[in-house]
């Protein structure tokens, strides 16, 4: 029966299912209307406990706040540009010498300039963990030397991070700080430990007055023991609640009271609010009428929106489906169709208006572009996974360090300014670029390639026409070059000519790049130009380019000519397209 109910469920109409949860929150609310003054007392009993639990949390976020600010005075002075000069300076003086201790004023003047800017922090100590000891502030107290020893292992674990010491009855201040590294080069030297002594006393007392809605009594204790006691509270047990926070209904001093808790991190000091029971029903009947008219009107807004929804979407939303299932059988017409002419401007409305705009684009899609598309996304994502010779990079890399080594800065740097260039080209998310910038990218590998064989490869670069007014894909003459490179500086041991020709002509733009290579035997020829031979090395093959070309142009030509001991000539030629982005 269940199953069948759930099965009914789901399949129900939406007009349905809109009727069902009206009738649904109306048995409900009806329900509601007779339990509700049974509960009402628990319901506020509730809300009082958790406001005051919220109070609380907040009031230890607040102090939190106020130790976040010691904190960060120990950062600001752990970081200080002078004071890290100073301590640098001091660290490469003469212990005990006049210069020293002239060093050390002007350190306990920065030290006292800078903790007078928190009035919580009573004392500070300055140690270098050797000779130097210094204690500026308030006397507030002796330090153990075991505490003090610990922390200072504690400074030294955290590598110039904060640590701190929860007060305790011998040390009613919470001692806190951190080592000082030398930040200058990121040498992270030590220069000293930081400590820092803050009345916490003070804060919790300052924090009081600005609640004042807390009347209550406070306790704040850590493992180690008290660190905040309101004298009314001296007699109170101290359990360590498993919870984090939360609240109970004790006896004490003779009568009922409340008492609220709250663990607050990271110091995981545990706050204890008291106060008597009877302050939380002075204003129960109150309650209880606020929570009947709330009730009220909450259900009658239910209603009113419930109904208004059932009523306004439904019929959309059921044209909508409709159409949606006659999609699947792919008659995009007849699914538009049975959209309604008069569209509303809400949320259905909007979704219907873009669903009509997909079946246009879907249909035109499936029918026009889709083959076409596919093939460039692949033909595409191919190229970028294959743009730069990682051969060549490791080469290029190589020389740079050379040239580095035998200092020549000059020439290192025009070659990274290149390779930069390249790099950039070749991951660029346009597919399409400007034939003058296509350009440009080959003189920068030219350049780069230059360096790399000296003397064995000599370029010239030719350029003529309106070249920044067209498109052409990218990473089409680099490769060319590439591969004059590997079939022509590569195979012989005299100088190589490399020629590059871009020339606007009056049925389209083309490109030569031509060599003195060896040249190519007939049937090496012929596999070159069937695309059947495998390229050498890692970079962009003929046949990708050739690929690439297709798709991007309705007509292209693409010839190859060589001979055995005279060279390799390339030519493409492309129809004007103008760039409108590239």
């Amino acid at each position: 029966m269940v199953k069948k109910w759930k099965f009914y469920l789901k399949n129900m109409r939406l007009s349905g299912k809109m009727t069902l949860l009206f009738l649904f929150t109306v048995g409900m609310a009806s329900i509601l209307s007779l339990v509700f003054l049974e509960v009402g007392l628990q319901v506020y009993d509730r809300q009082i406990y958790e406001k005051s639990r919220q109070e609380l949390k907040f009031f230890s976020r607040q102090v939190n706040y106020r130790l976040d600010e010691i904190e960060v005075l120990s950062m600001q002075i752990a970081i200080d540009e002078d004071i890290q000069q100073e301590l640098t300076g001091m660290s490469k003086l003469t212990y005990l010498s006049s210069e020293f201790y002239y060093e050390l004023q002007r350190l306990r003047g920065l030290l006292m300039n800078r903790i007078a800017t928190n009035s919580a922090v009573k004392s500070l100590v300055y140690t270098d963990g050797r000779e130097v000891n210094l204690t500026l502030g308030e006397d507030c107290g002796e330090i153990g030397e075991e505490v003090f020893q610990k922390l200072l292992q504690r400074f030294a674990e955290a590598r110039g991070g904060y640590e701190s010491c929860s007060p305790t009855e011998k040390y009613p201040y919470l001692l806190s700080g951190r080592d000082i590294l030398e930040r200058k080069n990121a040498s992270l030297d030590y220069l000293g430990s930081l400590l820092l002594s803050s009345d916490i006393s003070g804060i919790l007392e300052a924090e009081m007055k600005q609640f004042p809605e807390m009347d209550s009594s406070l306790l704040v204790y850590s493992a180690d023991g008290i660190v905040y006691e309101d004298p009314g509270l001296r007699s109170l047990p101290r359990p360590m609640w498993e919870e984090e926070g939360g609240y109970e209904i004790i006896e004490f001093q003779g009568e009922k009271s409340f008492l609220c808790f709250e663990k607050s991190e990271p110091m995981g000091w545990m706050y204890v609010t008291v106060f008597p029971y009877s302050q939380a029903f002075g204003q129960i009947q109150k309650v209880r009428c606020f929570l009947v008219a709330g009730f009220v009107t909450a259900f009658v807004a239910a209603c009113l929106v419930v109904h208004g929804i059932s009523r306004r979407l439904t019929h959309p939303l059921e044209q909508l489906s409709q159409s949606v299932k006659i999609v699947a059988d792919g008659n995009f017409k007849e699914a538009k169709e049975l959209l309604p002419e008069e569209i509303m401007e809400d949320e259905v409305g909007v979704l219907t208006k873009e669903f009509a705009v997909m079946l246009d684009k879907m249909d035109d899609l499936i029918h026009e572009n889709y083959e076409k598309q596919i093939l460039l996304q692949d033909t595409r994502y191919r190229m970028l996974q294959a743009q730069i010779n990682p051969h060549f990079l490791y080469n290029t890399l190589n020389t740079l360090n050379w040239m580095v080594r035998a200092q020549r800065m000059q020439e290192a740097s025009k070659m990274i300014v290149e390779l930069g260039k390249l790099l950039r080209a070749a991951f660029a998310k346009e597919p399409y670029t400007t034939i003058r910038e296509e350009l440009r990218t080959a003189e920068s590998y030219i350049a780069i390639q230059k360096v790399r064989y000296q003397d064995r490869a000599e370029f010239a670069v030719e350029a003529q026409g309106d070249l920044d007014r067209y498109m052409v894909p990218r990473m089409v003459l680099q490769p060319l070059i590439e591969n004059s490179i590997n079939y022509g500086v590569e195979q012989t041991a005299e100088t190589c000519h490399i020629w590059v020709k871009v020339q606007e002509e009056t049925d389209g733009i083309s490109f030569e790049v031509a060599d003195t290579g060896e040249g190519m035997e007939e049937e090496e020829l012929a596999q070159v130009r069937n695309f059947t031979m495998t390229p050498k090395g890692h970079g962009i093959g003929l046949k990708n380019i050739s690929e690439r070309l297709r798709i991007a142009f309705p007509s292209y030509e693409f010839t190859i000519e060589s001979k055995k001991g005279e060279g390799t000539r390339i030519n493409i030629l492309i129809p004007k397209t103008e760039c409108i982005e590239c």
